[in-house]
């Protein structure tokens, strides 16, 4: 019996350490796309545009000139890009024509599909990017009854007290635009406007899972820092909130 009951806690905290590092995975590699979106602005000297489209099963984040990224009102030529190229479809010096298959080389480059979903990622099994269109499902059902709400600690109390409202949500969910367009100023790397995005613990079929493992970034307008918060969940860790 005593055996039987080390052995299961041990799975519970090995099951724990799973889920709380492809949270943290996740929120590096979020910050990681931020970041070289940032030293693309700055290499060029040229307004880098940081986008997101599509629910969470085909999810896109991409980054490139932010020209391209206003073009039109949905953003279909960014998207139309990033697909393309997620696809392996690149133009030839033959066909150097702007299409559904083929763009230039010098289009090609302005558009860089950082993060995507893929079915058969282990962390994208472990943990999701929460979407405008399932926030309140997700993100409340992974905070639960026990891990401290983010609301009540500091900064959120003070200088990101007006933050976390679904307008500054970065991905929004929808499937066939783009609706939140992040710019990263050329010369200083800062953002344009201040944008948020959660990422939480899910189970085998997709759902957050209670009292589990969370984390935000926020970017906030005219700074150039990159805010990370995570929480290892209560039923892992303390469940409280803090800065990394």
């Amino acid at each position: 019996m005593a055996i039987m009951a080390i052995l299961a806690v041990g799975s519970s905290l090995m099951m724990g350490n799973r889920q709380s590092g492809a949270v943290r995975a996740t929120m590096d590699e979020l910050e990681g796309v931020v970041s070289n979106a940032q030293q693309a602005a700055m290499a060029t000297g040229r307004d880098v545009a940081l986008v997101s489209w599509g629910p969470w099963v085909g999810l896109r984040i991409a980054y490139g000139d932010a020209t391209l990224a206003l073009d039109d009102s949905n953003g279909a030529n960014f998207i139309t890009i990033g697909e393309s190229l997620l696809e392996g479809k690149f133009p030839t010096e033959q066909n150097p024509i702007i299409g559904t298959d083929q763009f230039p080389i010098e289009i090609q480059q302005t558009v860089v599909v950082g993060y995507h979903y893929s079915a058969s990622d282990g962390v994208q099994k472990k943990a999701c990017i929460v979407t405008a269109k399932d926030d309140t499902d997700k993100w409340t059902k992974a905070k639960g009854d026990k891990n401290q709400d983010i609301n009540e600690i500091v900064p959120f109390t003070t200088e990101m007290k007006d933050v976390l409202t679904s307008d500054k949500e970065f991905c929004r969910g929808e499937s066939e635009s783009i609706s939140q367009v992040l710019l990263v100023n050329g010369y200083t790397k800062r953002f344009n406007k201040t944008v948020f995005i959660k990422v939480v613990t899910t189970g085998s079929g997709g759902q957050a899972l209670s009292n589990g493992p969370m984390g935000l970034i926020v970017l906030m307008q005219n700074s150039a820092s990159i805010f990370k918060f995570y929480n290892p969940g209560a039923e892992g860790g303390d469940g409280k909130w803090r800065r990394i």
